[in-house]
This record gives structure tokens, C-alpha cells and sequence, in this order.
């Protein structure tokens, strides 16, 4: 296939004909520039660079970035009451840059601006926009496929998934933007700051809100059905009225929902406003990153350890009203707290997958997903309580393959065909603990605020 990138020239390249040096080393292929800006902050920027001398096109350049640093950066152009475009900017990779994260559920590439350190990528998306996003910059040279000019460009090149693995190793927080969302997880993976439309949904930010001493208190358990030890958090609000029970709030990842998102100071001040009762909330640690998956996709060995071990050892720890207890996960975590809600139906009363994996098949043969041939097969006499959400961006990258944002309605519509009481709702955003952190307080402000949703 032939592909024309400007400032490049004409080069034909097969994913077999990967580039190496003399030394038998793979090398990058320059960077390519064939998209074209669209919005006006680069087409002037552009007109500039194409008027002055050659001379004078580094000063052009500086007063650029200076002019980003007063303004910040995700850039954002409103188009209409209901759309903006959304200009991401880089500066000074030397081979590749690519978005993770944002507005996509994919890994964008940015294009560099010929003869310039400006590297750029243009989405059109909805003013309720919300969305979390690292740069991953200068990405190693794995098997040959960054050798190739345009590689995202052509279609006949299969992006291995040691390469798209890669990027993990050159995550960077973007230097135009003061606002981060999260800062080095657990497994010192995530880099990423934020970007919040203006009619995105309204929620409690807890990064805008001073300092509060809250009880927390950290344990360990020990599994013997798992053979490994774990950190639990448990957080409790403070009761106005000695007689009033605690909402129980269970997240997995908890590291994330805990310390990252400050999940315990957003609950403590929505309840101080008088917006949800007194809640306690279970953060549950995973492993690490290799044994999660294991540990979240639906299993026998972690529902056992869940009901036998996990909700025991709870119950020596807190006083939990088993008609007032939300279990919630996001991703893989949203996957299985569905499925050990149906196994548990008399301890989870309420359930909050937020972009579950629905996409998940134990067998090629579970039809139309492997979370609904569960629920299909089975009865489910005791009602329990809902609040399913995907995101827009949440789509598949091959169009065979399942995705979050086909799966979840499908998943809601078999639990209400059992009787279940159901929420469905998606939000304008991608993958993203930037809009779980939202659906988090909407689940819970819907089962249990002034006006709840529960019988």
C-alpha cells in the first residue's frame, strides 16, 4: 500500500519490510505528517509559519507555547451549543506521539506540524464532555511496525500487542495542563490529567474542597481459598442520629476509588450536605496487576473467597445491613461485582458496574456475552438494584469484536426481563475514572438520596 505523508514523500513499506540500520536495528521512520488542522488555533498558526522568513519561523514557534502556557491545554474551540473541538498538543517528541485515553477507545496518534516541535490530534466532541488522558512519547521500536510510514494510516499494518504494551513505558502527563486526575497508581502505570467540559455533569470534586479528618482504617486479610493477603480500607461517616444504619458501599480496586479519587472525602461531604445518609465504604486492594484479571473475571475460587472469607471478616469489622449494601467495580471490576452480586443476592441488595466488561466470553459459544448467559440461565427470585453505565467512547476497535458500550444494554435488558430493578445510563466520555467518579455519587444519590429508587 502507498502512502503519501507530507514533508516525507512517497515510500511503500509491508509490515515485513521493516526498517533497520547497519547495526540490524530497528529504526523509527520520521514523523508523519499528513493530517491536516482543521481548527483555527493551527490554520493560523500555520498562515504565520508560511509568511515569515525561515529566519523568523522559531520565534513564530516560541510565542506559540507561550501562548499555550497562559491558556492551558486540552485547547478547546466551541462549534455550537452542543459541540466543541478539542485540540491535544505536544511538544518536542522526537519520533511518535500518541493520545491514551481522552475522547477515543483507541491510542490516537498525533501528527507533527512539518519543520516544528508542535505535535497535534483534533476531536469534535459533545460539551458534556468529560475525560481523563496521558501522552505516551517516543514509544520503543518493538517489531518494525513504528518503521513504517503512516503506520496507523495503513490498514494492511496489524499493531502487535507487545507494541500497543509498549506505551505503558513512556507515559507523561501533558505540561500544558495544571489539572491532574490521577498520579502514579498503585502500579505506577497512570499519568493523566483532565479535561472537563462545560456541561459536563455536575458532581463533588474533592480536590476543590479543603482538607477533612476522616475515620479511616486500614487492615489485612488473609485468604486461604486464595492463597494471598490483601489491604482493606474501610471509611465511615459521621452519624447525626446514633440510631440511623450505615449505607455499606464495597468497591474493588480500591486503591484507585481510595486514594486516587479521594472516593471516602467525596462521601463525606455529600453526606455533611445532607445528600446521601451515612455511608461506609469497603475499598478492596487487588493483588497486582498480573493477578487481577484472574482474580475479576467471573471464578468460583474469588466468589468463594468473597462469600466465605471477604463478607465474614466484614462483618466482624462493621455493623452492615445486608438490605443497604452496594457493590461496585469499573471494568473488569464492574464485570465481576455483577457476578458476585448474583451469587450473593441475600448480601448485595445493590449493584454498580460502571463500564463493566461485558465484552467477556468464557466459551467463544456465550451468546450474545458471556455475563448474559449467566443471567438467561438462571432464576433470580430476590429482586436486587441496578445502576449499569457505558460510555460513548466505549466501543470496540474492530467492528466484529464485542464492546462495553453494546454489551451494557444488552445486560440490563436481560436483568429486567428477571425482574431486577435496572438503570441504564451512559455518560460522554471514554474509559475513564475521570466519569466513574461521577456515576459513583449518581448510583448512590439515585438508591439512597432524597428521593430514592429502591422498594
Amino acid at each position: 500500500m502507498i502512502l503519501l505523508c507530507q514533508g516525507i514523500g512517497l515510500h511503500q513499506f509491508t509490515h515485513a519490510e521493516s526498517i533497520h540500520d547497519k547495526n540490524h536495528r530497528l529504526v523509527y521512520a520520521s514523523p508523519c505528517e499528513a493530517v491536516q488542522p482543521t481548527s483555527n488555533l493551527l490554520i493560523n498558526l500555520n498562515k504565520q509559519l508560511a509568511t515569515v522568513p525561515e529566519s523568523q519561523r522559531s520565534q513564530i514557534i516560541e510565542q506559540f507555547w507561550n501562548q499555550i502556557t497562559t491558556i492551558q491545554t486540552p485547547v478547546v474551540e466551541k462549534l455550537s451549543k452542543s459541540s466543541s473541538r478539542v485540540i491535544y498538543l505536544w511538544r518536542g517528541a522526537k519520533h511518535n506521539v500518541r493520545l491514551v485515553g481522552g475522547p477515543s477507545n483507541d491510542h490516537e496518534w498525533l501528527t507533527r506540524i512539518p519543520n516544528t516541535d508542535i505535535w497535534f490530534k483534533e476531536v469534535i466532541v459533545q460539551n458534556d464532555f468529560i475525560g481523563s488522558y496521558s501522552f505516551a512519547v517516543d514509544i520503543k521500536n518493538v517489531d518494525g511496525y513504528l518503521s513504517n510510514y503512516c503506520p496507523h494510516l495503513n490498514t494492511e499494518l496489524k499493531e502487535s500487542r507487545q507494541q500497543r504494551m509498549a506505551l505503558r513505558d513512556s507515559f507523561q502527563f501533558d505540561a500544558y495542563n495544571s489539572k491532574r486526575l490521577l498520579d502514579k497508581d498503585i502500579n505506577g502505570l497512570r499519568n493523566e490529567n483532565i479535561l472537563v467540559l462545560d456541561q459536563a455533569p455536575k458532581f463533588i470534586n474533592p480536590s476543590q474542597y479543603a482538607k477533612r479528618s476522616l475515620q479511616l482504617k486500614t487492615l489485612n486479610l488473609k485468604s486461604n481459598i486464595l492463597n494471598n493477603e490483601r489491604k482493606i480500607t474501610i471509611y465511615q461517616s459521621i452519624k447525626k442520629q446514633p440510631e440511623q444504619s450505615y449505607i455499606t458501599a464495597i468497591f474493588f480496586d480500591g486503591n484507585e476509588y481510595a486514594n486516587l479519587l479521594q472516593v471516602p472525602k467525596a462521601l463525606d461531604i455529600l453526606v455533611e450536605q445532607g445528600k446521601l445518609p451515612p455511608i461506609q465504604a469497603v475499598f478492596i486492594d487487588p493483588i497486582d496487576a498480573k493477578t487481577r484479571p484472574k482474580e475479576l473475571t467471573p471464578n468460583t475460587d474469588f466468589s468463594n473467597f468473597f462469600q466465605t472469607e471477604f463478607l465474614p471478616w466484614l462483618d466482624q469489622q462493621i455493623e452492615r445491613d445486608a438490605h443497604k449494601t452496594v457493590l461496585l467495580g469499573s471494568s473488569l471490576g464492574g464485570l465481576s461485582s455483577a457476578y458476585i452480586a448474583l451469587e450473593n443476592p441475600t448480601q448485595i441488595s445493590h449493584v454498580v458496574p460502571l463500564s463493566g466488561s461485558f465484552w467477556w466470553q468464557k466459551e467463544k459459544s456465550d451468546e450474545p456475552n458471556g455475563m448474559s448467559r449467566i443471567i438467561r440461565n438462571q432464576a433470580l427470585p430476590i429482586k436486587q438494584h441496578w445502576f449499569i453505565s457505558a460510555n460513548s467512547y466505549e466501543t470496540s476497535r474492530a467492528h466484529n469484536e464485542l464492546s462495553i458500550l453494546n454489551t451494557s444494554p444488552i445486560v440490563a435488558n436481560d436483568l429486567k426481563s428477571k425482574g431486577q430493578d435496572v438503570v441504564f445510563k451512559t455518560y460522554t466520555g471514554g474509559h475513564s475514572y475521570a466519569v466513574w467518579q461521577i456515576v459513583v455519587q449518581d448510583a448512590l444519590q439515585h438508591f439512597f438520596g432524597q428521593h430514592p429508587k429502591n422498594d
